[in-house]
């Protein structure tokens, strides 16, 4: 009965160590319970702008380097998803990813909605600061208070 509530996994995945962490739960949880897993990455646009522009576009010149840096943002963040979408199919699990551009948490909150996203396994950030003071991104912790599934967290 459990593993016919957990068939559609969502994996936000920005390649650092902890969403590695997280996909690597994921993939352990789908093997076991025949589920899909989706990835997802969100471009944030809002603070992406190069050396000297302040986030101030005046110029179609300036607004084309935006353009450009959004770009080659969003082709990074392909070619790392891709990859993890390989990971999962060596290993026999069905995945797929996508790419949007816009506020993080509110993108990973719209698209598990839309896809009837079962369970969510995200990674913290982990300890910061003094050791033994755990403390959760703003990412994580909005989507562990706002999702509408249930939500693993991975250290």
């Amino acid at each position: 009965m459990f593993s016919k509530m957990l068939t559609r996994i969502l994996v936000p995945y920005d390649g650092s160590k902890y969403s590695i962490k997280a996909l690597s739960r994921a993939m352990d949880l789908s093997h076991n319970l025949d589920s899909e897993i989706f990835l997802f990455s969100v471009v944030y646009v809002d603070y992406i702008s190069p050396p000297g522009m302040l986030g101030l576009i005046r110029t179609k010149s300036e607004k084309e380097t935006i353009k450009k840096w959004t770009e080659s943002v969003r082709s990074d963040a392909e070619k790392m998803l891709k990859l993890a979408v390989k990971r999962c199919d060596e290993k026999g699990i069905s995945a797929s990813y996508n790419i949007v551009q816009g506020n993080v948490a509110n993108e990973i909150l719209s698209f598990a909605k839309k896809k009837k996203i079962s369970l969510i396994v995200i990674g913290s950030q982990g300890l910061h600061g003094i050791e033994k003071l755990k403390t959760l991104g703003s990412v994580s912790r909005r989507i562990s208070e706002q999702a509408k599934c249930p939500v693993l967290l991975v250290r």
